[in-house]
């Protein structure tokens, strides 16, 4: 008779897999504090310290400079990645009850190519085609462009993706399964999670340079766990264009049922060559330093309107084109933006077990089936099925005057010289009311997404 092995996996995602006998189953700070920060990823990898039975098995070389890699993206490649940000996105929304949603779309993509080398049954391999798109060797060479867009550190900007599976001890993992792992810029390690849960423990913690991010019971261990795979994202990138806190102001926040509440907004101005009008809604987009990143809102025209119902059949990380709005005269001018956004600082967990199903993937859940047995090479887990116990993730999103700061485990400023003087088209956009924001890396790629129902929650 087989039995169940629980595999965790982890990520920015968290996912765990266990084992168990089927008869069982039924805002930056200060400056000097960045750049401590920054030395902190001159290391490739983020180290932890060997012992016992605890032990690395690969070596990995993350990209890294000073500044994001720009990539050619094919059309292919950004279909595919919008429509797994927008399916998994709108499952999420759908079955979160909470306010202010966050979610780490590049997180539990790197998550669940990860998971991919270890799937054992040939239909779940085919439903992960299906919601991430391409096939197994584009999606490769795509999150390699993903991981060079998403691994640097300067003064202004930086962004680190990082990526780490740990084995337990008790069993030999899959040498062809760790050279999978690899190629993703996946590190390895092999140990006692009995005795060394700690050391998983630290390096998400260190990966997203925050002290008590997660702890020991974010795990959720098991006697029976023998995988957890983590994807983390850290982002924290200044403002092209700063807001200065002498210009806040106190004021309504509009909530979904029509109450509002007091917020500190910020407000700036900055210039822009066009935006999205949807007709009950715009989108338009702001941009961090150096032109590293930006970050796209959507919000509804009237306070009246939900920005859910407007946008729930609605793919919103692909632009459309024919809602553009830009100056086409002669001589052309720019727009310039008068932004009010909230200041806020919110947390999320997300417990992919509630959206997953909607997905056609509730059956990595499921203790009946063995899914990810080829994450081992080992006889002794022959009468074992490897499943999902945990896959979650943690967000903490922070939005103030300098710029945005995101911690996640699973977990551009325009100029243009010209010899006449050019008349600026002004828009405002109040972000008094729930609203949808995108932040998009330097091959504008969605890396993370969020809503904020109430900024004060």
């Amino acid at each position: 008779m087989k039995t169940n092995k629980l595999i965790t996996f982890i990520s920015s995602s968290l996912l765990v897999l266990s084992t168990v006998p089927l008869s069982s189953c039924g805002p930056f700070e200060t400056k000097e504090s960045f750049k401590e920060y920054k030395r902190s990823y001159k290391m490739n990898e983020v180290k932890v310290a060997e012992q016992n039975t605890f032990k690395k098995l690969n070596n990995i070389t993350y990209p890294n400079g000073s500044d994001p890699t720009k990539s050619i993206l094919l059309d292919s490649e950004k279909e595919a990645y919008n429509n797994f940000s927008n399916k998994t996105y709108h499952a999420i929304a759908n079955s979160f009850t909470k306010d202010n949603m966050s979610y780490a779309t590049i997180g539990l993509y790197s998550l669940m190519n990860e998971m991919y080398g270890a799937i054992s049954r040939d239909d779940l391999k085919a439903q992960y085609d299906e919601l991430l798109g391409l096939t197994e060797g584009n999606r490769y060479s795509f999150f390699r462009k993903l991981m060079r867009a998403n691994s640097f550190a300067n003064e202004d900007s930086t962004t680190q993706l990082k990526n780490a599976a740990f084995f337990t001890h008790e069993f030999n993992y899959s040498q062809s399964y760790l050279a999978t792992l690899t190629d993703l810029y996946c590190e390895a390690y092999q140990l006692s999670f009995r005795n060394d849960a700690g050391k998983m423990v630290e390096w998400v913690n260190k990966a997203v340079n925050s002290d008590g991010f997660i702890d020991t019971q974010f795990l959720e261990l098991t006697d029976d766990s023998v995988l957890y795979l983590f994807s983390t994202l850290y982002f924290k990138n200044m403002w092209a264009s700063k807001y200065l806190a002498k210009d806040n102001v106190e004021d309504d926040f509009t909530l979904s049922n029509g109450s509002k509440i007091k917020a500190t907004f910020m407000q700036h101005s900055y210039t822009t060559e066009s935006y999205y009008d949807y007709g009950d809604y715009i989108a338009v987009t702001d941009y961090y330093a150096k032109g590293s990143a930006s970050i796209t809102y959507l919000v509804p025209k009237k306070v009246e309107d939900n920005i859910f119902e407007l946008t729930k059949d609605v793919n919103i990380f692909e632009n459309d084109k024919t809602k553009e709005v830009k100056d086409d005269s002669e001589y052309r001018s720019w727009f310039t933006v008068n932004l009010k956004t909230p200041k806020f600082t919110l947390k999320t967990d997300v417990d992919f077990k509630e959206s997953f199903p909607s997905l056609g993937l509730g059956s990595i859940f499921d203790s009946d089936y063995d899914s990810f047995h080829n994450a081992f090479d080992d006889a002794g887990l022959n009468n074992y099925n490897i499943y999902v116990h945990v896959m979650k993730q943690r967000n903490e999103v922070e939005f103030n005057e300098d710029g945005t700061v995101v911690k996640s485990v699973t977990m551009a400023g325009m100029s243009k010289e010209s010899a006449m003087p050019m008349d600026y088209n002004v828009i405002d956009v109040n972000l008094n009311q729930p609203f949808i924001y995108i932040i998009r890396d330097i091959n504008d790629t969605p890396i993370f997404v969020g809503h904020v129902d109430n900024p004060k929650a």
